[in-house]
């Protein structure tokens, strides 16, 4: 018998109930309907909270996110404007080995983008060669024509990113799109994090 149908008992309560989603990954389960071995930890110390604890720190998770006036905008609904920020309190664990591949394409994605700027500011190579349709590029209001020929420190014209990711059927991963815009995202996360490590402080610090 297997370490993840030994120990599933431990955890058992926690997954009553659970259905896989149809045409989906599903991160938690394995193909043989096993909790992946990254799960595991974070449920263990889970299967010993009660569900009055779980309760409990649930609502001190809202209650903190509205003190911290945490809130956020769907600009195209009119009622959409400060919406209380919702947190999941079960986090998205990804295992060391699959992030470090994910890491590496999502720098490689960001240098990318970097070097295109690079050009866009620079020798335009990508116009000059056919790669970038010039209306494309010049229609566009986002393209600051005074600032060609500028140089940056470190021709860093890629200040901050973030990249909004999914998951395919088979697994593999999905750039959605791409936000340089502003920072916003950074400090959701900043924020989610410090409201998780107070509600969890335990669970927290071994699976970060």
């Amino acid at each position: 018998m297997s370490t993840v149908e030994t120990e599933g008992s431990v955890w058992a309560h926690l997954l009553e109930g659970y259905r896989p989603a149809e045409g989906a990954f599903d991160e938690l389960l394995d193909p043989d309907s096993q909790v992946r071995p990254h799960w595991q930890p974070l449920l263990k110390s889970l299967a010993r909270i009660s569900r009055e604890d779980l309760a409990a720190r649930r609502e001190a998770t809202r209650r903190v996110l509205r003190e911290h006036g945490a809130t956020y905008n769907v600009y195209s609904d009119s009622r959409g404007l400060d919406r209380p920020w919702e947190l999941d309190l079960t986090p998205l664990l990804i295992s060391p080995e699959e992030w470090r591949q994910l890491e590496a394409g999502l720098v490689q994605r960001a240098q990318l983008f970097n070097l295109l700027l690079a050009d866009i500011y620079g020798p335009q190579r990508v116009l000059k060669e056919g790669l970038l349709p010039p209306a494309l590029l010049f229609a566009n209001p986002a393209f600051l024509r005074p600032c060609h020929g500028i140089r940056p420190i470190k021709n860093t014209f890629l200040c901050s990113q973030a990249i909004d990711l999914a998951r395919s059927p088979d697994g593999k991963w999905w750039v959605l799109s791409d936000r340089t815009q502003a920072p916003s995202g950074a400090g959701y996360a900043l924020e989610n994090r410090l409201v998780l490590s107070r509600a969890f402080p335990d669970e927290y610090r071994d699976t970060v």
